[in-house]
């Protein structure tokens, strides 16, 4: 079923990301399903390499054990980091 999203399969990629996770993210924009309950609660976007690269970021986060690993790039071990869900979250 066409739903007229379309996104441009040229990325910029620059000196801080690689080929291969734009492809990734390429990968997953193509063949994101907002059927999906995952989507339930959520804003919907669009099949964008921007959408796509968000989408992944609020999944990570919303993982504790993901949250928990990352505090130790943070300054202060993530001391000060509080994890805050949108509004339009729902678990």
């Amino acid at each position: 079923m066409d739903i007229g999203e379309t996104h441009v399969e040229l990325p910029r990629v620059s000196s801080t990301h690689s080929r291969v996770m734009y492809g990734n993210l390429i990968q997953i924009a193509d063949n994101l399903d907002f059927r999906n309950p995952i989507f339930h609660g959520r804003a919907k976007r669009n099949r964008s390499l921007g959408s796509a690269q968000a989408f992944v970021v609020e999944l990570a986060l919303a993982d504790r054990g993901f949250r928990e690993r990352l505090k130790r790039y943070m300054i202060a071990s993530g001391e000060h980091f509080v994890y805050t869900s949108d509004y339009m979250d729902r678990y």
